[in-house]
């Protein structure tokens, strides 16, 4: 079957017009060369000697070869070792060789962006988003290390955020599809819909355009208004009446809440809620104890500064008591939200241990239909029987080589192979990749999301634990629009490239 080459280009267009010409068309583009910002120093990573002295004591996960497939990214066990440990093994002629893919053991799958190990010891050595990326909020960041000369593969799926992928050593070769192929593609999720910006749903996943998960978007809902509530005054005075902006804003968190509440009550991502949390007013309870405490904590500082409250009659000792009762709650709607979380991955592995975002056809078989070599196999007892294959359109085949980078949009297949040089004294393939949530205001490059609420709230946070450097762009704040949603929890124990 005949494929297409993919464009090429360099580093040297601008921000703007990178944003403008593939982000914004959801196209993707290989790019020769790696990030021109002064901050990205990961070339140096290629010598193993210097990673593991910088990053020797992180624990990863370590990913075995599939036994029946041949292949990486399946359900196969992962291995905690040190990253140290896993380093010097791919040094050893004999293997076998594992492969380092996403990480996802002890990180918090509800946070914004995650860096976990080993990049989350070698900040210093990238910048939170590439200068080419302008104003894509960043989700994730992972490093990709292993070895194989004759050619490792992935399975063939999707990813819910844009991704930008550097190739720091050895070479890749992408076979890719466009999202609307995912009819043909056989998803182990079940297709809700294509959003506007290209971004897929699954009724077993459901996420919104920008990439946040239903429920990540509602919980950040919560903390926007909490935010914004920090910057409204207290009504001073005996009476402490809230002044009209005040009370907006309450009544618009109190909705939140409830929001939260009753789709966390109604598992409408698919997932059941834990029998103790099963009465709406129980779970409404344990979710305002979440965010109330920081409420709480905003009244008590206006407190302090009012002099006029020093001494307190008995309205505001009932007042503070109503405030108090709300400060309480916060443990209980945490231990709920964890329990939501169990449950999802815990759903996963009874249903499918698969993630929805990863194809059924074997991998072995779509090279075999494009007449590309490959080292898998189609595991025994697996289905031959996928017709849709033969309507599928031409992909795209992309080799990419040590120093050059693929812009991918989110939804777009894709499988990778991965090479690794025999003439190369230390014969490992290693990349390093940003994922980034996927715009939905896609003719504004100052303005990528819609959701001005959330996405101010993001950028804000964002920016304060970031100082500025001259090539690391301070995500825009002047924002013009609103909306929130949570993939990454189905793609947990999987790698993605």
């Amino acid at each position: 079957m005949k494929y297409h080459q993919l464009e090429t280009l360099s580093t040297s267009l601008s921000p703007e017009e990178f944003f403008k010409t593939y982000i914004s068309k959801r196209q993707p583009v290989k790019i020769k060369g790696l990030p021109e910002d002064e901050s990205f120093k990961a070339r140096a990573w290629t010598d193993l000697n210097h990673l593991a002295e910088k990053a020797g004591d992180s624990q990863v996960l370590i990913e075995p070869m599939h036994p029946e497939s041949h292949q990486f990214g399946t359900d196969v066990e992962r291995i905690k070792v040190s990253f140290r440990d896993f380093l010097q093994s791919l040094q050893d002629d004999e293997g076998p060789h594992h492969y380092l893919t996403t990480q996802y053991a002890d990180v918090d799958l509800d946070e914004h962006t995650v860096v976990p190990p080993p990049a989350d010891v070698l900040t210093d050595d990238y910048p939170s988003v590439p200068r080419i990326m302008g104003n894509l909020s960043p989700q994730q960041v992972n490093l990709w290390v292993g070895r194989s000369e004759e050619g490792s593969t992935s399975g063939l799926h999707h990813d819910f955020h844009d991704n930008l992928y550097c190739l720091l050593r050895g070479r890749k070769r992408f076979i890719l599809y466009p999202p609307e192929e995912v009819h043909n593609m056989y998803p182990y999720g079940t297709l809700e819909v294509i959003h506007d910006n290209g971004s897929i749903s699954y009724l077993d996943a459901p996420v919104r355009p920008d990439g946040l998960t239903i429920r990540g978007g509602l919980k950040a809902r919560v903390k926007a208004i909490e935010q914004k509530l920090e910057a409204v005054p207290i009504g001073k005075g005996k009476g402490r009446r809230d002044t009209k902006e005040r009370k907006i804003l309450l009544k618009a968190y109190d909705d939140a809440l409830d929001e939260l509440a009753q789709y966390t009550l109604e598992a409408g991502d698919g997932v059941e809620v834990e029998d103790e949390v099963d009465d709406f007013d129980a779970l409404m309870a344990s979710l305002e104890e979440e965010s109330s405490e920081d409420l709480a904590d905003i009244d008590d500082d206006a407190e302090s500064d009012d002099d006029e409250n020093e001494d307190e009659d008995e309205e505001d000792e009932e007042t503070e008591e109503e405030d108090g009762e709300d400060e309480g709650d916060e443990e209980v709607d945490d231990e709920a939200e964890e329990t939501g979380q169990d449950m999802l991955l815990d759903d996963e592995e009874t249903e499918s241990s698969e993630p929805p975002s990863f194809s059924r056809i074997p991998t072995a078989l779509v090279h075999q239909h494009l007449g590309l070599p490959t080292t898998a196999v189609v595991p025994p007892g697996a289905s031959n029987d996928f017709p849709n294959l033969q309507k599928t359109s031409a992909p795209y085949v992309v080799e990419l080589n040590a120093g050059e980078m693929l812009y991918l949009p989110a939804a777009w297949w894709h499988e990778v192979t991965s090479y690794s040089s025999a003439d190369d004294p230390q014969p490992i393939h290693m990349a390093f990749n940003y994922w980034l949530y996927p715009p939905t205001n896609l003719d504004d490059f100052d303005d990528p999301y819609e959701d001005t609420l959330i996405w101010d709230y993001f950028r804000s946070e964002q920016n304060k634990e970031h100082t500025p450097k001259e090539d690391v762009p301070v995500i825009n704040t002047k924002r013009k629009g609103g909306d929130v949603d949570e993939s990454k929890n189905r793609e947990s124990k999987r790698s993605r490239v």
